[in-house]
């Protein structure tokens, strides 16, 4: 689990940075293909929490449920906003509030991980 709250948790700040340049790499737009890297995190940790079944009744498990939607909100509200072509400070400025309970949701994870070693 600590490496799924790790990459979902690397990638949100990855597309946080990219929200802001409002998805510049040099002198071009970031691509749907290139967008795909925010769903296969997505994917990979999903995957992973349904794997897991007998652990849901653990609060590490109940907040991994709830970073895994806040993170594919996140992903696919920024990848609306990266397909309207327009930069919009309101939409940034909440994009970025979605990245923050992302970052807060991964670190609940870690904490929960920590009171959970037996």
């Amino acid at each position: 689990m600590t490496a799924n709250v790790s990459l979902l948790s690397d990638m949100s700040d990855k597309l946080a940075d990219y929200c802001r340049t409002f998805f510049k790499l040099d002198d071009r737009q970031l691509s749907s293909e290139e967008m795909g890297e925010f769903y296969y995190a997505f994917n990979k940790a999903n995957a992973f929490s349904s794997s897991t079944p007998r652990e849901s009744s653990r609060p590490s498990h109940r907040d991994f449920i709830k970073l895994l939607n806040a993170y594919e909100r996140f992903a696919h509200t920024a990848d609306e906003y990266r397909l309207g072509g327009k930069s919009d400070p309101a939409v940034l400025a909440s994009l970025m509030s979605q990245h923050d309970q992302v970052r807060h949701l991964a670190g609940k994870v870690a904490e929960d991980l920590k009171d959970e070693k037996d």
